[in-house]
């Protein structure tokens, strides 16, 4: 029988679009896309939460948003994370919190919850653009790391 020769996988990088990220399995994320998925995701929280708990109940105004906001950071980058944080919070406030004038005083409870909502998105998104920037950098090294091997070898 003959054997089967069979070389090592090799896996192609894609460079990173400007502004994107770049992707270890496939192709660069477009921004249109990246910014879609946050939103499509910020309406699916807000169905998912209507859905479960109605219109007005101040329960859990935004836990919702807070898993949106985390899988757009995750997806798309900080542009994307933001965007889903401030639609959750735009979208949480006008549905899911009791009415409230344009200029009136927020309750104790509402400055509350905008607030703790405002500091775990932000969060979020920072350590997850934190974890993207520290790919991208493992990334470059282990490219170059292959560059400078092949050229010490010649």
């Amino acid at each position: 029988m003959s054997e089967l020769k069979s070389e090592p996988a090799v896996r192609r990088e894609t460079p990173a679009p400007a502004g994107g990220l770049a992707q270890p399995y496939g192709r660069p994320r477009a921004r249109l896309e990246r910014y879609g998925v946050a939103v499509a995701l910020v309406l699916l929280a807000f169905a998912l939460r209507w859905a479960i708990f109605g219109h007005l109940d101040s329960r859990l105004p935004f836990a919702f948003f807070l898993v949106a906001v985390m899988v757009a950071a995750w997806y798309g980058g900080l542009g994307p994370g933001m965007l889903a944080a401030v639609g959750g919070l735009l979208v949480g406030d006008y549905f899911f919190l009791p009415q409230h004038g344009a200029y009136a005083a927020l309750g104790d409870a509402e400055r509350t919850v905008i607030t703790l909502y405002a500091i775990n998105a932000t969060l979020i998104v920072v350590l997850m653009e934190s974890l993207h920037a520290r790919i991208r950098k493992l990334e470059w090294a282990l490219k170059n790391a292959g560059k400078d091997d092949r050229s010490a070898s010649r």
